[in-house]
């Protein structure tokens, strides 16, 4: 009988020995999986001055009769003040998107943030009047507990808008982000122990509003534009030598996408000797961001999108038209 148990135990080991082998090779490193209890965090910046009159110097327009006297020469600078606005915008089309697939090695995570103001104050000017923008830019924040019991923080990324061309946002009445700091600790997605601890990380930002149009006609949940941070091969060891310079490379760095501004509603207000007039709201809104991570390059897949059509959503392309113009 003694001797059986024994043959048994020798037949056994070597199965044993392989799943211990196999089950550390699939272990999660020190700076994957930091998902016990996390708590997603979003804080929204508002500044009243995001455009300051007193900061933009006059611009003219110039008429299809100025416009020839100045290509043959014999204008007086009529196109200069514009001159920063002549060049178009444009991004390479091909970009690499993580897929949907929830696999072991993905993760899938979304922040929210409703019932935000756009403007400080009411408008009689129009639904895109820029007076009184207050949003500046929002922070995320996820944090999760560690394996001491307390809380930690895996995630800040901190977003603002982009005043480098303010004429875009009172000419065409959309605008953009910028990326002001970028610091993760730990992903959320498994990271294989013995792997090169690099992280794929895609970020979705939505600007989603509902409102009342000039003809009364009510519109919801229309995306008024999409914006996304792709990040590819980012450290993940504080020791890596390419760990600072990646994450303080960041810093500034313009989005893709573009949103239209928070259309106002229409509506109505009591003006100081007691008459009702039409005014326009303060610009109800709301943002959504979906983040993914994955720590393995085959569960990234290639999409190509024509930027400008991705970005803003099918439904608000004639968005201006529908608002009518202002009185």
């Amino acid at each position: 009988m003694k001797r059986i148990i024994m043959k048994n135990n020798w037949m056994i080991m070597p199965a044993l020995l392989f799943a211990a082998i196999y089950l550390s090779g699939c272990a999660a490193s020190g700076v994957g999986s930091a998902a016990k209890e996390e708590a997603l965090l979003m804080k929204v910046k508002e500044n009243s001055n995001v455009v300051n009159p007193d900061k933009l110097v006059a611009q003219q327009i110039p008429t299809m009769q100025e416009r020839a006297l100045a290509s043959r020469g014999e204008g007086r600078g009529l196109l200069a003040p514009l001159a920063g606005n002549l060049v178009s915008l444009a991004s390479t089309a091909v970009k690499k998107i993580i897929a949907n697939d929830k696999k072991k090695y993905a993760a899938v995570y979304d922040f929210g943030i409703t019932d935000l103001y756009f403007y400080d104050q009411l408008s009689e000017e129009g639904p895109f009047d820029p007076v009184g923008m207050q949003f500046s830019g929002f922070k995320l924040v996820r944090t999760f507990i560690n394996s001491g019991g307390a809380v930690d923080t895996a995630l800040v990324a901190d977003f603002t808008i982009d005043t480098t061309n303010i004429f875009e946002v009172i000419n065409n009445s959309v605008f953009r982000l910028r990326v002001k700091s970028f610091d993760l600790r730990y992903a959320k997605a498994k990271v294989a122990q013995g792997s090169a601890k690099k992280l794929n990380m895609d970020f979705e930002i939505s600007f989603i509003c509902s409102y009342v149009g000039t003809d009364g006609k009510i519109s919801e949940k229309v995306t008024l534009g999409k914006f996304y941070l792709l990040l590819r091969d980012m450290p993940l060891d504080k020791n890596q030598a390419d760990y600072a310079p990646f994450y303080s490379g960041l810093k500034d760095s313009l989005l893709t996408g573009r949103s239209f501004l928070v259309p106002r509603s229409v509506g109505h207000y009591r003006n100081p000797i007691g008459e009702m007039k039409q005014a326009y709201s303060r610009g109800a809104y709301s943002i959504e961001v979906n983040v993914k991570e994955s720590s393995k390059n085959n569960f990234v897949t290639r999409m190509l999108f024509e930027n400008a059509n991705m970005i803003i959503d099918a439904s608000s392309s004639g968005l201006k038209s529908k608002l009518g113009k202002k009185l």
